[in-house]
């Protein structure tokens, strides 16, 4: 709908540097970005951050996809050896190994020395299932790798340890309602890989930054305006975001009304056009507006 809306009014004689699409986190940037590949209008992403395949729990996970299609790919043994939890340190011993038992990177993993009994069972569990997930479709085959496999625990321990914000488990859902759009593991991965190509192409661009246009989370809108300007995601758990709702219900609500400034700075970069997006559905189960728009929309 952005996208079609977008296309009208620069056929009307709009600019496309004259809009901006603002979003709450990266990753909810994401299908948007995906469809401006996919058009013809020109834009900008910011570029400070890589893309949503590249970030640590996408890539993990991604990493058994990989493995199961091509299972000397470097890179993703690299991933895959974090997530199993084995020292960083394996994959040089796997690569060596993998040349003395003249077998894939993947095998060389059952060869590894020194590993405690319940890590070697573990891993002879999981590496004869690894070559059959590019048969699955790919949504069973992620669900594959959190349940047996093992992926949840590391998701797991990862929240634990990191940014209570930026939870990895908030990319793997969102991965999830990519995967339904792709009936194979082959398909999807390749897609995955053109949308990682497309963003690093573009941030080694060096043209002005305002030559098409605009997406960027609200953040960096900050002291910027456009004439026309889109907020997607409007709904609880994106803007206010999940961190902050979970703050509210223990009691702390500095967190929330945060959340209810950076609307505000959202809603007052548009100089003559405002849309705000409250899909239906996020994730996959039904979302609320916002409910700092709920006394607007009275």
């Amino acid at each position: 709908m952005i996208v079609n809306d977008i296309k009208e009014k620069i056929a009307d004689g709009a600019n496309p540097d004259e809009f901006a699409i603002l979003y709450r986190t990266h990753s909810g940037g994401r299908a948007i970005f995906e469809r401006f590949v996919q058009s013809s209008i020109p834009f900008v992403v910011e570029n400070e951050k890589s893309s949503f395949y590249e970030r640590k729990m996408v890539r993990g996970a991604l990493s058994y996809l990989r493995l199961s299609v091509d299972p000397d790919d470097t890179a993703a043994v690299s991933d895959i050896i974090r997530a199993l939890f084995l020292k960083q340190s394996a994959l040089n011993d796997v690569k060596a190994l993998s040349i003395l038992h003249d077998c894939s990177l993947v095998e060389a993993l059952l060869h590894l020395n020194g590993l405690p009994a319940f890590q070697m069972a573990k891993l002879k569990k999981i590496i004869p299932r690894i070559s059959t997930l590019k048969n699955e479709r790919p949504g069973l085959a992620l669900h594959i790798i959190e349940k047996e496999l093992g992926f949840h625990d590391y998701v797991k321990k990862q929240g634990n340890e990191g940014n209570a914000m930026d939870k990895g488990s908030d990319d793997l859902n969102d991965l999830k309602v990519i995967l339904k759009k792709f009936s194979s593991v082959k398909e999807f991965l390749e897609h995955a890989d053109h949308m990682m190509l497309t963003q690093r192409a573009l941030k080694g661009r060096k043209d002005s930054t305002e030559d098409g246009v605009q997406l960027m989370t609200i953040h960096r809108s900050k002291g910027l305006e456009f004439k026309h300007v889109y907020i997607i995601g409007a709904v609880d758990g994106s803007l206010p975001h999940d961190f902050a709702l979970d703050s509210a219900r223990k009691g702390n609500h500095q967190f929330l009304e945060e959340e209810r400034r950076l609307l505000y700075v959202a809603m007052t970069r548009a100089k003559q056009q405002l849309f705000i997006s409250i899909p239906a559905y996020r994730r996959g189960r039904k979302a609320s507006a916002s409910r700092f728009l709920k006394p607007l929309m009275s």
